[in-house]
């Protein structure tokens, strides 16, 4: 972020996480780097396009502006642009001299998600878009390691408005037998997709009609035929490495690619029904 921005990043007490998106977006203009000055990326920026950007309503931009002080998105733009001519001496930035090394961890697991994209088609990602939007009740279940994701996507598709729950291997199968129905997706983690109880409620939960959606390592395993969408991933270790607990990327590539499925899904959509993502890869 620009030095001279400072200031109005300390007015950002009390805001929702949409809102605190919407500003942080707002500062990136003042670096855009295909812009000598700065201003003309913001002079071209509007209440309706920072909204298309961030994935928000019009509402929520003006309701941060209402918060930072301003009277409409008008005035915070005229003060960004007031902050940015005041102090023209203060902008940095950042250097490799200057910079924290990248540790070469970094770069393998950066190469390590990409590849996971060899798997998951932009056909599939629009699919589960579509389920997302379509559907309102889930039912989550990963035991282990793999529990802790499904928490993470149930979370996050409460955020949604969804409903939403998370089971694992404490608890018992009558759990699962007795909350079935309530749901309309099945949607199991497993990264070897061989668990025996995973694979168990995916059979069960195909036989009475549910939606299986299923998150595994990019092999042949038991869980990825019973699924009608299975989202394979890149896994850089194998087994015996899994089994020793050493750090792989393959936990990353799987937050990575959750949060990717949870954006396409409330990204707005181009004429051929593509979600807008808002970047590139």
């Amino acid at each position: 972020m620009d030095n001279r921005l400072a200031s109005l990043l300390q007015r950002a007490e009390n805001l929702t996480r949409a809102e605190y998106r919407v500003l942080s977006h707002v500062t990136e203009y003042s670096v855009a780097p295909q812009h000598a000055d700065n201003l003309p990326a913001l002079n071209k920026l509007t209440v309706r396009k920072l909204a298309q950007e961030t994935f928000v309503s019009s509402a929520t931009v003006m309701r941060l502006c209402q918060k930072l002080g301003f009277s409409g998105f008008s005035e915070l733009l005229f003060h960004i642009r007031h902050l940015l001519r005041e102090n023209p001496t203060l902008h940095t930035q950042p250097s490799e001299q200057h910079g924290t090394p990248l540790p070469p961890a970094f770069h393998e697991f950066v190469a390590n998600y990409q590849r996971t994209f060899e798997f998951v088609t932009a056909e599939k990602m629009q699919a589960f878009a579509q389920l997302l939007k379509q559907e309102e009740s889930f039912f989550l279940y990963g035991t282990g390691f793999s529990h802790l994701f499904a928490e993470y996507l149930a979370k996050k598709l409460q955020l949604l408005g969804k409903t939403a729950f998370s089971s694992g291997l404490g608890d018992s199968r009558g759990i699962f037998l007795n909350n079935a129905q309530k749901y309309r997706v099945f949607i199991a983690i497993s990264r070897s997709g061989e668990t025996e109880q995973v694979v168990d409620k995916a059979k069960i939960a195909r036989s009475i009609g549910m939606k299986v959606v299923s998150f595994t390592r990019a092999s042949a395993n038991a869980l990825g035929p019973l699924s009608d969408m299975n989202f394979q991933l890149f896994d850089d270790a194998n087994n015996d490495a899994v089994d020793a607990g050493e750090v792989t990327s393959f936990e990353s590539n799987l937050i990575l690619l959750i949060d990717l499925l949870l954006l396409a899904a409330i990204a707005p959509t181009s004429d051929d029904g593509t979600p807008v993502l808002g970047f590139t890869g």
